[in-house]
């Protein structure tokens, strides 16, 4: 059953993610195991990074791969790799880095998205699962780069897709798919504003017109501020 946490306000939001992210990679440290942390882009995920930079501990056991990419180059404003790296990597106290997985978003969505697949698949075999999958939520109700109306997200045979057309520039994307998201050990959804409100009724309502929504109690932890809150 999916556990909803209602916090104050966005930056509490934030922090809430940071935490259950920082439990993630310490629990792997203290069991001498990798973790696959799969992030989200968006203003309230690149708070939580911000927060996270300040754990103490290694991270050399850490990789960070993106739930999705838009097809610009890594140096680009709207590319999520350069927000993880500014947010999270760059600002970490420690000399250790985790392992960023970068989208090669200079190509055409196909290859990108074949590409990932690829390295995801020999990262962690052939039914990958993620340790811990961290998504956020559009006003329109897309999640990752999966948008409402796109048959994109309704594929169940890839574990990264092309995108082409998003509603949102940059139309060309790649994305994690439901079904990966699905066999995530643990998914929490990250939602704040009351721009949000509308979009996470759907969700937990388990509306199959909201790419979210179909996860279900995939999604171990929904994680609101009281704006978002219905």
């Amino acid at each position: 059953m999916t556990r909803t946490t209602v916090q104050r306000d966005n930056e509490a939001a934030a922090r809430r993610a940071a935490d259950v992210m920082a439990n993630q990679i310490n629990d792997a440290r203290t069991r001498g195991t990798d973790v696959h942390i799969a992030v989200a882009g968006g203003s309230t995920p690149r708070r939580a990074y911000e927060l996270l930079a300040k754990m103490q501990g290694t991270w050399a056991h850490v990789h960070l791969w993106l739930g999705d990419e838009r097809c610009v180059p890594a140096d680009h404003p709207d590319a999520n790799q350069r927000m993880i790296d500014e947010s999270l990597i760059s600002a970490l106290r420690s000399g250790e880095r985790p392992h960023l997985h970068p989208v090669r978003g200079e190509l055409q969505p196909e290859d990108a998205a074949w590409l990932y697949a690829s390295e995801i698949v020999r990262a962690m075999g052939e039914k990958p699962m993620f340790d811990f999958v961290l998504l956020g939520l559009g006003e329109d109700g897309h999640t990752a780069s999966l948008f409402p109306g796109d048959p994109a997200a309704l594929c169940e045979h890839a574990p990264v897709l092309p995108i082409r057309g998003a509603p949102k520039p940059p139309p060309e994307r790649i994305t994690l798919s439901l079904p990966v998201i699905r066999q995530a050990r643990f998914t929490l959804l990250l939602a704040t504003g009351e721009g949000k409100r509308e979009a996470l009724a759907r969700v937990r309502a388990g509306d199959p017109d909201v790419p979210a929504g179909r996860l279900g109690d995939a999604i171990d932890e929904i994680v609101c501020d009281e704006a978002a809150n219905q």
